[in-house]
C-alpha cells in the first residue's frame, strides 16, 4: 500500500502534468491517455486519485487561481495611486510577457469555459477576489473616496483586464497590448482624479458649513 507522502507526490505529478498539457496544447487536449503518458502513471493510478477527468480539471483550475491570488495578496501595499496603477500593470503584464506554464494553462481554461458552469463559477470567484484585493489597496491610497467611487474604478480596471485577455487571444503583440493598456490607464486615472476632486470639494464645503454653524 502506498504511503500518504507517495500518494500525495503522485497526485501532484498528475496535476503538474495536466498543467503542462493545457498550457502547451489547450484544454481540449487534456485526455486520460495524454495525462497518463505525461505523468508517467498507470490508468489505475490516475483514477485512484481522480474519479473523472472533470475532477482533474477542477483541481487544476482551483490550484491555478489560488496561486495567482496568493501572489496578488502578498504584493506590497502601494504608497500612492500612481504606485497602485504601476502594481496592477506589473501584475497584468507578467501574464503576457513571462513564459509561465501556469498562466498559459489558466488562459487555456478562460478560453474554454463558455459552456461549463462549474469552471465559470470558479473563474468568477477568482475575478471577484482579485477585485476585492484591488479595492482594499486603492482604499488605502485614496481613503477619502466613497465605496461607490472606489468600486467604479476597480470595475473599470477589471473591464480593462478582460479587454487585454481578449486581445491576447487575438494574437496581438506585447507592444500593442502595452499601448492599449497605456491609453486605458490614462482614462481610469482621469476618472479617479475627478472622483478625488469631487470628494475634496465636498469635504471643503462641509467644513465651511460647519464653521458657519459654529460661528452662529
Amino acid at each position: 500500500m502506498c504511503s500518504n507522502s507517495s500518494a500525495n507526490l503522485t497526485r501532484r505529478s498528475i496535476v503538474r502534468a495536466a498543467i503542462v498539457i493545457i498550457a502547451q496544447q489547450g484544454l481540449d487536449a487534456l485526455t486520460a491517455g495524454r495525462l497518463i503518458e505525461q505523468a508517467s502513471v498507470s490508468k489505475g493510478g490516475l483514477y485512484h486519485h481522480f474519479r473523472t477527468m472533470a475532477a482533474v480539471e477542477t483541481e487544476v483550475l482551483e490550484l491555478l487561481t489560488q496561486t495567482v491570488l496568493q501572489e496578488v495578496k502578498s504584493s506590497e501595499q502601494p504608497a500612492s495611486t500612481e504606485a497602485f496603477f504601476d502594481l496592477v500593470e506589473g501584475q497584468l503584464f507578467k501574464c503576457f510577457s513571462v513564459d509561465n506554464l501556469s498562466i498559459k494553462a489558466l488562459f487555456g481554461f478562460l478560453s474554454a469555459s463558455a459552456h461549463n458552469k462549474e469552471r465559470q463559477l470558479i473563474i468568477r470567484r477568482f475575478m471577484d477576489e482579485i477585485a476585492l484585493i484591488r479595492l482594499e489597496q486603492l482604499k488605502r491610497v485614496s481613503p477619502h473616496l466613497s465605496h461607490m467611487e472606489l468600486n467604479a474604478v476597480v470595475q473599470a480596471i477589471a473591464s480593462l483586464q478582460v479587454g487585454l485577455v481578449a486581445r491576447y487571444f487575438l494574437a496581438e503583440d506585447l507592444v500593442s497590448l502595452r499601448n492599449y493598456w497605456a491609453c486605458c490607464r490614462k482614462t481610469v486615472v482621469v476618472m479617479l482624479e475627478k472622483c478625488e476632486r469631487r470628494s475634496r470639494a465636498s469635504l471643503q464645503q462641509n467644513e465651511a458649513v460647519g464653521q458657519l454653524t459654529n460661528a452662529e
